[in-house]
This record gives C-alpha cells, sequence and structure tokens, in this order.
C-alpha cells in the first residue's frame, strides 16, 4: 500500500490475479509511506490480461498474485497524490 502514490498498471502481456482493498496481513513500514505485508484479507479478486488498464488510488491495499508456471509484463505509472 502506498500512502502518497496513486498506481497506473497497464498489462502488457500474461495473466495474474489482482486483490485490491481490504486488509494489509501483519501490515509493516518498509520504506517512507509504504506499507507491505504476506497477503490482504478481504480484498476483492480482478483477473489481468493482456491491454488491461488498472488505476489504484493512495492508500488502497493491492497485491498482484501470479500462477506458478504463469507470468506478466506490466508497466506502473505512480502518481504523486495531492
Amino acid at each position: 500500500m502506498h500512502e502518497t502514490q496513486n498506481d497506473v498498471m497497464v498489462v502488457e502481456s500474461g495473466e495474474a490475479t489482482l486483490v485490491v482493498g481490504g486488509t494489509v496481513v501483519d501490515a509493516k513500514t518498509t520504506a517512507p509511506h509504504e506499507i507491505r505485508g504476506p497477503s490482504i484479507k478481504g480484498g476483492e479478486k480482478k483477473s489481468l490480461a493482456a491491454g488491461d488498464v488498472i488505476h489504484i488510488p493512495v492508500k488502497v491495499p493491492h497485491q498482484m498474485l501470479v500462477e506458478s508456471g504463469k507470468q506478466i509484463t506490466y508497466f506502473v505509472v505512480k502518481i504523486e497524490a495531492r
């Protein structure tokens, strides 16, 4: 979870599941304004595939899950919140 940045992700190839919302399990600050944990409890799961564009607002937990044997290529644009 990013406390001061919005993410815009663009999936170039492959597939994954994005978990959005909920609560970060065992949340820890790993860098200034960055919260991480091993998983998310209570988030909504969304399937991702090539061509998808996702906006994740500031302070919204999110996690990308990639099944064994699969892969995904994507890029992220970070936008500072004001």
